[in-house]
């Protein structure tokens, strides 16, 4: 199997997976727009859940693997297996001691963090975030583990479990939604948090049998030194903010959004639905496609293959922008119908549809790039360089900044998802500029020629939806679920259709690298 088949391989794999998790996590977002709508209980729980989510990827999924699983790899590659597990528990073990400590300081801190983040708030609504802060933070103890387990699965090129592991919290949320929680009460939301710290413990565990399976030590707590762990931490400074750019640009969008006199009433719970909707296509395609190339990258730089990284980047970018692209520009069109179809029932009406749809509108603006920030940022981890992303990714958060005080006057809501949107644009280019002088090149012209066929036939294929779906135009709070279901899903038919005759019609190298490789035929790897 060649480097390319196993690549897509293991992101259709992961992409599977994501997309049954996600899945079931639309189903716990409507039954959460269904109890709680974009009210005072469902804005204080997203606004109180942002802060150890961020930590979350600033201390676990983000910085961690960024730097663990080059160093990991290398190890793995080299000294084999029973020196890599020596140093992952030395990782562990270091790990368990610092999110303790965060966590504990984050109970303790709950009432100042809550005025930080947002201060727009009534006193009441911020003592509520507070509350719900309060219980929240322990998950961040539990998941920081399971995001390191997923790590070492995943330098074991084993990706499957850890892309259902987030299947537990969805569970957990979704149980507590229908059996617990009382809808539009303080009450519901405290037991929705409570549930998600069930989640968060589960995710761990579902992983620890696989990790025994892969070799795991029976003395987990024997080791606290290794002389890689200084190297890791070092890697882990940096990469601390650079890959988790995109979510301090979330922060910043939920302190902005607290100003609800500006933005407009529960702008938080809209941008986090919004948002919600964005990330599937963002996680079946780029994540997916960013974790399954990650280790490949960092062997290659281990072995000194620096063309053959080269090649993977290339392949990488150009088939996330083939399959995200033209998503993108169906959430554009289709959005206020998606977001209807999702969520418009009981305590969501349909203001919080339209306002919604406008977060989802301008967040999709630049789907491509936070897919595209994803893999690059990979690369620039493979060559264990984390310094250049986190400063490309101040520079960005800085914008965003601006762009935020700039655009949430004229746009409100939606200003704030733009001014994320062209942050992560720039992020885009400015780190695929220095990755191509670092390396000795990226060849930009295909990237460029690659992504204006694409945009061009993705514009193409959105006017058709556009067309097809005027054949459906239906007041939402007169249409039944059937109404809206076809409203929906013909138009994304009709779309996909139309994107692949255009691509298979113009002899787009994309859709044949993609061909080639379901139907397991040779590729000219001269042209990847």
């Amino acid at each position: 199997m060649d480097e390319q088949r196993q690549i897509l391989k293991s992101a259709g794999g992961i992409g599977s997976a994501t997309l049954a998790s996600r899945i079931l996590g639309y189903l716990r977002d409507m039954l959460i727009a269904s109890h709680f709508g974009t009210g005072i209980f469902a804005t204080c729980f997203f606004a109180a859940f942002r802060i150890p989510n961020l930590f979350r990827r600033l201390l676990g999924e983000g910085a961690l693997s960024a730097s663990f699983i080059p160093v990991f790899t290398d190890y793995l590659t080299k000294r084999g297996k029973e020196e890599a597990w020596h140093l992952a528990m030395a990782i562990f073990n270091l790990l368990l001691v610092i999110l303790a400590g965060i966590t504990l300081l984050g109970i303790l801190a709950s009432p100042f963090i809550s005025k930080l983040i947002v201060p727009g708030f009534s006193p009441g609504k911020v003592e509520l975030t507070a509350k719900l802060l309060r219980i929240l933070f322990p998950y961040l103890f539990f998941i920081g583990l399971a995001a390191l387990s997923m790590g070492i699965l995943h330098s074991f090129k084993h990706f499957a479990l850890p892309a259902i592991a987030p299947i537990i919290l969805n569970l957990a949320m979704i149980t507590s939604l229908l059996f617990l929680v009382k809808p539009g009460t303080e009450e519901g939301a405290r037991v929705l948090a409570l549930a998600v710290l069930a989640g968060g413990l589960g995710q761990l565990l579902i992983q620890v049998p696989v990790l025994i399976k892969k070799g795991m030590p029976a003395k987990v707590f024997s080791v606290f030194r290794h002389p890689e762990v200084k190297k890791v931490v070092f890697l882990m400074g940096p990469a601390t903010l650079g890959l988790a750019v995109y979510q301090i640009n979330i922060i910043i969008d939920t302190i902005c959004g607290s100003f609800e006199s500006i933005v407009g009433e529960g702008a938080i719970a809209s941008l986090y639905y919004g948002n919600r909707v964005m990330q599937l296509p963002l996680a079946i395609f780029g994540i997916a496609m960013a974790t399954a190339i990650f280790p490949i990258m960092a062997g290659q730089v281990s072995r000194e293959r620096i063309e053959e990284l080269k090649k993977t980047l290339l392949f990488a970018l150009r088939s996330v922008f083939f399959l995200i692209i033209p998503a993108s520009v169906g959430l554009m069109i289709l959005g206020r119908r998606i977001i209807s179809l999702l969520f418009e029932r009981h305590a969501f009406d349909a203001v919080s549809t339209q306002n919604t749809a406008s977060a989802l509108f301008y967040y999709s603006i630049g789907l491509f790039a936070y897919a595209g920030v994803q893999i690059i940022s990979r690369a620039f981890y493979s060559l264990q360089d984390t310094r250049t992303p986190v400063k490309v990714g101040c520079l960005t958060m800085g914008l965003n900044i601006i762009f935020n005080l700039i655009l949430m006057w004229p746009l409100r809501l939606g200003g704030l998802a733009l001014a994320t949107s062209l942050s992560a644009l720039i992020n885009l280019g400015l780190l695929l500029h220095i990755l191509s002088r670092r390396i000795g090149g990226v060849n930009g012209k295909a990237i460029l020629n690659s992504l204006l066929r694409i945009i061009s036939a993705s514009i193409l294929m959105g006017f058709v939806c556009h067309l097809v779906a005027g054949a459906f135009m239906m007041e939402s709070v007169m249409a039944s679920l059937s109404q809206k279901c076809l409203a929906v899903f013909i138009p994304i038919l009709v779309g996909i259709i139309t994107f692949l005759l255009i691509s298979l019609s113009f002899r787009f190298e994309e859709a044949n690298y993609l061909k080639r490789l379901i139907l397991k035929r040779p590729i000219n790897k001269s042209k990847c």
